[in-house]
C-alpha cells in the first residue's frame, strides 16, 4: 500500500507512507534458492503502479519502483497494516493549503473470474498481481481542518504496472475492493 499527496492540479508532492517491501526492494518471501522462503530482492511494478509513476523516479532498469540502492527513507516506510490503523504524518511543504490524498492498495495473487491466472499468460508482472491495485482519493481544502475527509475508490492501476494511469472502471474488481474499508484522513 502507498499513501501520497498531490496538489489539486495533479502534481506529485510527497509520499506519506509506503509498504516497506516496495520502498526497500526486499520482500520477506523473495528468495527460494535454499528450498524455503527467505527475504530477497524483488521488485513488483504491478503492485503500486499509480504511486510509483506519480513519484516519477525512473530507475536504471526503466522501472519506477525503488531498488535496494535507491530505497526510500525509513520514516516513510513500514509493514502493511493487517487491520485498522491510524497513520500520523506531516506534509513537508507547509505552504500547501489544498491537496489530494491518494491511497493505493493491492493484494498479490488475488484472482477472480475476470482477472484469471491465464488472462495475460506471457506477462510475468501481471501474474504477481492479478486484480490490479485499487486507488482511493480524497481532497482537502483549508475549510476542512479538523474534519474527516473520506477517500473514495476512483479506479485501478495498470494490471502489470506499465503506466501510472488511473483506470476508472471498477466493475471487474471483486475482492480487491474489500481489502480496505472506510478510509478517511483528517488534518489538524
Amino acid at each position: 500500500m502507498a499513501v501520497w499527496i498531490e496538489d489539486t492540479s495533479g502534481n506529485y508532492l510527497q509520499t506519506l507512507y509506503v509498504a516497506e517491501s516496495i520502498a526497500k526492494g526486499i520482500f520477506k518471501h523473495g528468495e527460494t534458492s535454499t528450498g524455503k522462503w527467505m527475504p530477497g530482492e524483488v521488485r513488483r511494478p504491478a503492485a503500486l503502479p499509480v504511486w510509483s509513476h506519480s513519484r516519477n523516479v525512473l530507475e536504471e532498469d526503466g522501472l519506477y519502483i525503488p531498488t535496494i540502492k535507491t530505497a526510500m527513507a525509513d520514516g516513510y516506510t513500514g509493514a502493511t497494516p493487517k487491520n485498522n490503523f491510524i497513520l500520523k504524518t506531516r506534509i513537508e511543504n507547509q505552504d500547501v493549503k489544498a491537496f489530494d490524498v491518494y491511497f493505493e492498495i493491492n493484494q498479490t495473487w488475488d484472482w477472480n473470474e475476470y482477472w484469471t491466472n491465464n488472462k495475460y499468460p506471457d506477462d510475468e508482472e501481471y501474474k504477481t498481481s492479478c486484480q490490479p491495485s485499487v486507488v482511493y482519493k480524497g481532497t482537502y481544502t483549508p475549510d476542512m481542518r479538523g474534519k474527516p475527509v473520506k477517500l473514495i475508490a476512483i479506479g485501478h492501476g495498470h494490471y502489470s504496472g506499465k503506466d501510472g494511469k488511473i483506470y476508472p472502471d471498477l466493475s471487474t474488481l471483486t475482492t480487491a475492493l474489500d481489502i480496505a474499508k472506510d478510509l478517511s484522513f483528517m488534518v489538524y
